[in-house]
Parts: C-alpha cells; structure tokens; sequence
C-alpha cells in the first residue's frame, strides 16, 4: 500500500502497538492507520489470539508481529530485544482486562485477588512495558495507553476498572515527568463507547449478575439490556453474541445522542488521535488524556 504525503512525519518510523486481539480491536486500528502512513509497525499479542492476528498479518504485509504478554517478563523481553538495535519512536499500550466481579460487585466487595489482576494487567503492565522499553525509545520518541473516562468519572457499572483506568493514567503523567527528560512524551487517549471483542466481553461481564443489574443506579444499563432483549427475545438469558451485539448498539447510540456531535466512536477515529500524538505536530505534548468521545466528557445534555 502506497503511504500518502507523509505530511506527519511517520514514514520509516518505527512503531509497536501492544494489544492487538482481532480486526476490531482499537489497537489494530492504530497499527494500519500507522502503517498507511508508512511507519514501520510490529504488534503484540496473547497466543490465546494468534488464530484470529495470523489473518490480519496475512491481510497487511506491511504489518509484522509477535507474542508478546505483558505478565511474561521472558516474553517481553524476547519482543523488545530487536528494538534494541533498531530503536523505537512510538510505543502503544492497549490493555485491559478485569474478571466479571470487578464489573459486577460493589467496590468494597471485590476480592484483593480480583483488584490485583484488574491492576496488574490494565495498569501496572504499562510500568514493566516501559522499563524494557526505554532503553529502546529515542529522543522525541511517543508513549500512549488507551484510557476510558470511567479514570475521571465513577460509572458504577464499570467498577474496579475504573479504578484501574485511574491508577493508569497517574502512571501516565509520571511517566510524563520521568521520561521527558529524555524528550520522550507520555500522553493518554480516551475513547468513547467502541464497539470492540473487549467491549463484547464488559457487555457479558456487566450483565453476568442479574442481582448486581438490579442494583445499578440510573436506568441506562437497563434500558441497554431491555433494548437487547427486544431485538434478540431471551437474550439475556442465553447472552448470545447475537444479543450482546444488539446491547453494544443500543449503547452506543444512546450515549451518542447526549453527545456535542451526535455520533458514535469507531478504531478509526481512536487512530487519527494516535497518528497526532505519534507525529511530530505534537511534539510538546505530554502528561494528558486527549479525550475522543465527540464531547462526552464535557458536557451534561440530557
């Protein structure tokens, strides 16, 4: 695929996108819009999902691979070893992962195994990700992590993972602090509700408590899941693909229609703020959360 005028800066970069789980993964997202603009992109990847990722490398030569855990110290370093050569100018962080209880239980309730794991995965890994990385990462190179704006806001239904999503992005601006003494920048993005394999998997998580849904104050949720069980009848008992996929629409175009722009958020537009701070237009940007959500954030209309 032929780059287009590389107007950003990113042809003959080197890129890392960690996260990448299937073609709907924001993480995918990032590493195409990357390599459309001719960086050079490797991503990383659980084994558990090198099925569905051997597709897309197939789909996209000009996108390399490989395993990479983040809780596997061995594997990490495997993964960065060649960068050690070659150097590194954008590293992206796309992980998160907590058990159903962290969604599902009142936030006192979570057991300290659960709160480990959620913490461990979605924001601690960024801190052994970035310590064998660093010695790779050039001056003015580019570190983000995906965030969501549960960090800043409590949604109960989110629970410990917004916890988590908290610590990441105070890790984000230490970073900031630490690396850009170095003229590396640490910055945040902040999506919106996106219609991805994870957010399939909050979806079942959310609802895999019928006691917990009653609970949950507000009537979005709710109204989510009736929505569902309209489209898909019973599916909330059978929590089909089929129903979770009608719940994740309804969602989305809910919380779109109390947006400034009335719309919803796909990968795409996530990448477009990547290819922005991965470029060097931001070059003096560091230790933020660039919120995409079409306004969501800053603003109550109801």
């Amino acid at each position: 695929m032929e780059p287009p005028e590389d107007r950003l800066g990113l042809a003959g970069k080197n890129v890392v996108v960690l996260g990448v789980a299937d073609e709907s993964s924001i993480a995918w997202g990032i590493a195409t819009a990357f390599a459309s603009h001719g960086a050079r992109v490797t991503i990383g990847y659980q084994q558990k999902f090198f099925s569905r990722v051997r597709l897309l490398l197939k789909q996209r030569p000009d996108v390399s691979g490989s395993r990479c855990d983040v809780l596997n110290q061995g594997e990490l370093a495997s993964f960065f070893a060649p960068f050690q050569e070659t150097g590194m100018d954008i590293l992206v962080h796309s992980i998160a992962y907590a058990p159903p209880e962290a969604f599902t239980r009142d936030p006192s309730e979570v057991g300290t195994a659960v709160l480990d794991q959620t913490m461990d995965i979605t924001a601690l890994s960024l801190l052994r990700v970035i310590r064998v990385a660093k010695p790779a990462l050039r001056p003015w190179s580019s570190v983000m992590a995906m965030s969501f704006q549960a960090a800043s806001r409590a949604f109960p239904v989110y629970g410990m993972m917004g916890v988590a999503k908290s610590a990441l992005e105070s890790i984000i601006r230490y970073l900031a602090v630490e690396l850009g003494q170095d003229r590396i920048r640490v910055n945040a993005i902040s999506p919106g509700p996106v219609e991805t394999l994870a957010s399939y998997g909050e979806v079942l998580a959310i609802t895999s408590d019928s006691r917990a849904i009653e609970n949950i104050r507000g009537s979005l949720v709710k109204d989510t899941i009736a929505a569902g069980d309209r489209e898909v009848p019973g599916g909330s008992e059978t929590r089909s693909l089929e129903w979770v996929q009608a719940v994740e629409r309804h969602l989305r175009k809910t919380v779109a229609a109390i947006c400034p722009i009335e719309d919803s958020i796909s990968p795409e537009d996530v990448a477009g703020c990547a290819l922005f701070l991965g470029s060097r237009l931001s070059a003096k940007i560091t230790g933020q959360v660039i919120h995409v959500d079409a306004g969501l954030s800053s603003s109550l209309i109801i």
